[in-house]
């Protein structure tokens, strides 16, 4: 099981003022930080036309990381695929896997803002389905020397993709949320998934759900990898633990459940500043498991029983010196 965590997130939060320059920099130096300690992967993510400032290009801040690290992987965490043209993306992916000699991880989401398809001019309501095609066209772009593809959304004939990256394909992972209608398209399509925060018991649900799915649909079982976010607050107490969690909520996630439309419902709806006792938001809270350093080593022990391939935590520091060293 790989170890990933993030880079930091380039924004000026409200509540967390921060230079955006300053941040780009930090990034790179907590990708050098993160292979250090030990990690498997250090991620970006994507946003566009945020007041925050949200960073909107993962795959050039990844190249920033590439340039000072050796090992770690450099994951997209996550890309918004239906935002590209695939072979844009392709072409992108390509170049940052020649410069970082292979460490290209793809973690590709759908979106979920409905500015951002709007202001570049692209249908929210296919998103998923260009997903999954996007993906295809990816894997084919980066393991066939010649290729096309028709699809409903996508077509191209007799493409060739120049340099050629490292990797054959560039890794993947489809990021479906925490539905069961996100776990079920992955599993259809015999894509790697990788599931956001969710509490544990929801999460081996969806795992299983992706894993039935996927058999069911003839993909073999070494193909259906997973990996998984998970937000651990650790603290000596219980009740600095509780603390902790709602240091995160009231400084960084209520932000993006504000700014974002961060929760959605069943039916794909983004709820922009739910009320607290709304059952998603409250889903969404009980994810942030409050543990003690043994209840946390027990917490990462469940979901590697599960059999997953990686999971993603914040916390970078504490997660290396108290979590790695059980497992590595």
């Amino acid at each position: 099981m790989e170890f990933w965590t993030g880079a930091g997130t380039v924004s000026k939060n409200r509540k967390m003022p921060t230079a955006i320059a300053a941040g780009y920099s930090a990034a790179a130096d907590a990708a050098i930080t993160a292979e250090k300690l030990g990690f498997d992967g250090v991620s970006a993510a994507e946003h566009h036309f945020m007041y925050d400032a949200f960073t909107p290009q993962p795959l050039q801040s990844l190249a920033a990381m590439a340039a000072v690290t050796e090992r770690v992987k450099l994951l997209t965490g996550a890309m918004l695929l239906p935002l590209y043209d695939p072979l844009e993306a392709a072409e992108q992916s390509i170049t940052l896997d020649i410069l970082s000699n292979g460490r290209v991880c793809m973690g590709l989401g759908m979106g979920y803002r409905p500015l951002e398809f709007n202001t570049f001019g692209t249908a929210k309501r296919t998103r998923g389905a260009r997903l999954v095609e996007g993906m295809e066209v990816l894997r084919l772009a980066t393991s066939q020397e010649t290729f096309s593809y028709s699809g409903k959304h996508y077509q191209y004939e007799n493409v060739s993709m120049l340099p050629r990256p490292v990797q054959s394909p560039i890794e993947m992972y489809f990021c479906g949320g925490a539905t069961p209608f996100g776990a079920r398209r992955a599993g259809q399509a015999g894509l790697p998934y990788w599931l956001a925060n969710s509490p544990t018991d929801h999460a081996e649900e969806m795992i299983k759900e992706y894993r039935r799915i996927g058999l069911e649909a003839g993909h073999p079982a070494e193909q259906l990898k997973v990996a998984v976010f998970k937000d651990l607050c650790i603290a000596d107490t219980m009740s600095e633990a509780f603390e902790l969690r709602d240091f995160m909520m009231n400084t960084f996630y209520e932000e993006h459940i504000l700014g974002y439309g961060y929760l959605v419902d069943a039916d794909g709806k983004n709820l922009y500043n739910p009320p607290k006792e709304h059952p998603i938001y409250q889903r969404f809270y009980s994810s942030m498991a409050c543990v003690t350093p043994e209840m946390a080593i027990e917490e990462v022990k469940r979901y590697e029983r599960m059999g997953i391939d990686a999971i993603y935590m914040g916390n970078r520091d504490l997660v290396a010196q108290l979590i790695l060293p059980e497992f590595k």
